[in-house]
């Protein structure tokens, strides 16, 4: 039989533990809602729009473009990516 030991816990901890556990729930529901119903591979005009540019630009920034019988299409994954490496 194992033994448990309790916590002695200050109210300030469980408030900053709550706290915490509240913006990362809220986050991760936020980025949930605004992936949901999103496909990976986008159009170049949904690409676009996606990320507010012409598509003249959108191929200046060497970013891959998958061409399949004349059809452009851009992986969001490509355009997440390509996005975080250029933050500042």
């Amino acid at each position: 039989m194992e033994e448990y030991i309790p916590l002695q816990i200050s109210d300030e901890f469980k408030s900053s533990y709550y706290n915490l556990f509240y913006q990362l729930s809220k986050e991760a529901f936020e980025t949930a809602k605004e992936h949901a119903g999103h496909k990976r591979y986008m159009t170049k005009k949904e690409a676009c729009e996606y990320i507010g540019i012409s598509f003249t630009h959108l191929k200046k920034l060497e970013m891959p473009i998958i061409e399949i019988r004349g059809k452009f299409l851009i992986d969001r994954e490509d355009i997440t990516a390509f996005m975080n490496k250029h933050k500042k």
